[in-house]
């Protein structure tokens, strides 16, 4: 990867008296105190980028771009970079880290950016163009944009869904033929998400939860969406107290996240669905989670014991902010994102989560 050897292997790199093309194929090579396996541990431990990609030379084989390899990296924010008419990588303890995207991996026009956990979308609408783009490799997979304005993606596999309240867009990453399949009044699309393969939608009105069925068919024409609900209505308080609600996923479990329309702290409640019962249950506790939201829209769930990650907690971010929201006792700590000289300033920021362990 030009972008990491570039950068996270800068200061490690060997002195030009030893350049030589024998001596850098020697020092690429393992040594025999470095096994595949040893490297492969240190890399899993590893809390730094820039660690990971200066170690990788060792034996790059046994380091390809993996979740085990990069299970324990923290999750990064992309956020828009004015000096470079690019984005930058945000480390929301270490501040900019020194990757710097250039324009061969994310444009600098404007573009609405959507997280897809280690890859983003860029919605280039003028170019009527939607790219894939996997931030670490720089790895692109273009498509034609969606027939119609949409709200977020969600991506699964090799599909790719966008959600608009009216309709449901979706196409196979090798076969960009976009399907269009429309929603029948009164109801209307407010969530999406990939839960084990399984797509669910909250729909109004009453924010029902709905299992998605997508017709196999490839007709590009507008039919109309399968809808199963599954009941469970939210009680008459908490939907009428609510401000935002947004589907999210914990450890393999589906969740509700909703947030007081009068709470000063801007707390969010959290429910866990019950598939049996057929409900949703308020809960205190992620055991031990962290869940990841950008503008009231899922990003992403880190397991227990993640290093530097308060468990039981929502990490939510919105234009030049981060806010980490404690499920256990309510409390709401708030870290400004501080942007050096030359870079977009905060309140035109929008960032979205980037998970390096998703990879």
């Amino acid at each position: 990867m030009a972008m990491a050897n570039r950068r996270g292997g800068r200061s490690r790199s060997p002195p030009a008296a030893a350049s030589s093309s024998g001596k850098a194929a020697a020092a690429m090579t393992p040594s025999p105190s470095f096994p595949p396996d040893l490297l492969r541990e240190i890399a899993s431990r590893l809390t730094s980028l820039q660690d990971f990609f200066a170690l990788r030379p060792l034996c790059r084989a046994a380091l390809p771009l993996s979740p085990p390899n990069l299970a324990s990296q923290a999750p990064l924010l992309l956020v828009p970079d004015a000096a470079t008419a690019s984005h930058a990588l945000f480390h929301i303890r270490r501040g900019f880290l020194r990757f710097r995207l250039t324009r061969t991996h994310l444009t600098g026009e404007a573009a609405d950016i959507h997280s897809l956990g280690c890859r983003v979308a860029v919605d280039l609408r003028d170019r009527c163009q939607l790219r894939i783009v996997h931030v670490l490799t720089g790895e692109r997979t273009r498509l034609p944009s969606p027939p119609n304005p949409f709200s977020g993606l969600r991506l699964s596999g090799d599909l790719v869904v966008a959600l608009n309240h009216l309709n449901l867009q979706y196409c196979r990453l090798g076969t960009p033929k976009w399907c269009v399949a429309s929603v029948s009044d009164p109801c209307r699309l407010h969530d999406l998400i990939f839960v084990d393969g399984t797509l669910y939608a909250l729909v109004n009105p009453g924010y029902r939860l709905a299992v998605v069925r997508l017709s196999d068919s490839g007709n590009s024409n507008s039919e109309e969406l399968e809808l199963e609900f599954l009941g469970g209505e939210l009680d008459a308080q908490t939907f009428g107290q609510s401000l935002v609600f947004c589907l999210a996923e914990c450890c393999g479990e589906l969740i509700l996240v909703t947030r007081p329309k009068h709470n000063y702290r801007r707390t969010f409640h959290v429910f866990r669905w019950q598939s049996e019962e057929q409900k949703w249950e308020r809960i205190t506790s992620l055991g031990g989670c962290a869940v990841f939201l950008a503008n009231y829209r899922f990003a992403g769930c880190l397991g227990p014991d993640h290093r530097g990650i308060r468990g039981d907690c929502i990490y939510h971010t919105i234009p030049g902010l981060l806010r980490v929201h404690s499920l256990v006792d309510e409390s709401v700590t708030e870290c400004i994102i501080n942007y050096p000289v030359g870079k977009v300033p905060m309140e035109f920021c929008q960032s979205v989560w980037i998970f390096p362990s998703m990879c």
